[in-house]
């Protein structure tokens, strides 16, 4: 009697645990489209709920979503005493309004002062602007966050450049580190004057979040613009500064191996002492946006074929004569304008509608639309004067245990 019992109760527990599997993939689904802001008061709802923002496929599928929408924009504002950090949502519709919002900085009392190294799959790298030991790493919508152990140098640094990146292959996070010593200042490109002291012009460290430590990688022989690292196709870049490389290199280090290398650059035609150029990321090839010694206009060359000279094509040229659309009022094209003659436009981003996000100035953000071939502005309400727009994709991405 008992066993026929139980026969017939198993198929039922059998049926009745397809079907919480099945509603708990359901639920994953419909979570995994929500946008990071929903999905973190989503957790506070119950505590069911908040277990499920901590299950690794909803934290996957809602990344893997993420990458293909436009992404959100974090702005760090400079201040005298404490940099802060706000972020903005960006929607498909134009008419949508947007709304700044602060990001809570739970480590700002032990680093008031920082700078974004970069951002990727979620999570953001911060470091110290005045104290070069404070690197923290920190997905800015859970809060949670890890400070980064001290990296020892030779002697003090002078100047350090960052990067921070991500490689699938060996599934890990780095940090590089390049610290420039003070007496690289003088007369870089007398060979008496290399090795003041036997001491190196520069020491390049890596951080991996895998194994939790520092690795000294020796004398780095390029002198990189103080800028983040462009990642692209598993390697972080930067351009070469003129005090070491008077033609402007492209200088790449490749995060499954820890080497730098050269990348070909595009044949600009023009002289670099004149002219400015940076690097982004536009749909995953690495981009070098020109800005012309005349001030008039923006040249984006984008490389189809990574690290393949003949692959760079100047595809966009934005210039002060592009047609302006209804919504950029005088006072915004006037921004745009000594923006661009000051050479302080910085690309971006490019949005799902395939408009190319301008910061001119940290003032404003400018759409330019590859389509329509016109400037618009994105009004932001609230957006501070004077700050950093960096892209960001919004995740539930945990430090602890990495994507």
């Amino acid at each position: 009697m008992d066993s026929n019992h139980e026969r017939q109760r198993k198929p039922a527990d059998e049926s009745r645990n397809l079907i919480d599997s099945l509603q708990n993939e359901i639920a994953l689904d419909i979570v995994s489209r929500l946008p990071i802001s929903s999905l973190i008061q989503f957790r506070f709802v119950c505590q069911t709920w908040n277990m499920l923002t901590h299950d690794s496929r909803l934290v996957d599928l809602h990344l893997s979503r993420a990458l293909k929408i436009n992404p959100c924009i974090i702005f760090k504002t400079y201040h005298p005493q404490k940099d802060q950090l706000f972020f903005v949502e960006l929607s498909d519709h134009d008419d949508d309004e947007r709304t700044l919002r602060e990001i809570q900085i739970p480590f700002s009392t032990s680093m008031a002062i920082f700078q974004i190294v970069g951002s990727c799959k979620g999570l953001l790298c911060l470091s110290g602007v005045y104290d070069h030991q404070a690197v923290y790493i920190y997905n800015p919508f859970t809060t949670e966050h890890k400070k980064l152990l001290h990296c020892n140098h030779a002697v003090e640094v002078n100047e350090v450049v960052y990067g921070f990146g991500f490689h699938p292959a060996t599934n890990e996070y780095k940090v590089i580190k390049i610290g420039y010593y003070p007496h690289v200042y003088y007369a870089t490109w007398s060979p008496g004057n290399t090795h003041v002291y036997d001491l190196p012009r520069s020491e390049a460290h890596v951080f991996s979040l895998g194994s939790n430590s520092w690795r000294n990688l020796g004398e780095l022989p390029y002198k990189l613009h103080h800028s983040p690292g462009i990642f692209v196709s598993g390697r972080l870049h930067w351009v070469t500064r003129f005090n070491w490389h008077l033609d402007r290199l492209i200088v790449s280090f490749d995060l499954s191996n820890d080497t730098f290398q050269q990348v070909p650059r595009p044949d600009f035609n023009v002289n670099l002492f004149h002219c400015s150029y940076h690097l982004a990321s536009l749909r995953g090839c690495l981009c070098a946006c020109l800005l012309t010694s005349n001030g008039d206009n923006l040249e984006i060359w984008i490389m189809e074929e990574y690290n393949k000279k003949e692959s760079w094509v100047k595809q966009f040229n934005i210039g002060a004569s592009t047609i302006v659309g209804q919504d950029l009022s005088p006072q915004s094209y006037d921004i745009w304008r000594t923006s661009l003659q000051k050479g302080t436009v910085k690309v971006v981003c490019i949005l799902k509608n395939g408009d190319i996000l301008l910061d001119c100035q940290g003032e404003i953000l400018i759409a330019y639309s590859i389509h329509e071939k016109i400037l618009k502005i994105i009004s932001i309400s609230g957006m501070p004067k004077y700050c950093q727009a960096v892209a960001h994709v919004g995740s539930l991405n945990w430090i602890a245990n990495p994507t």
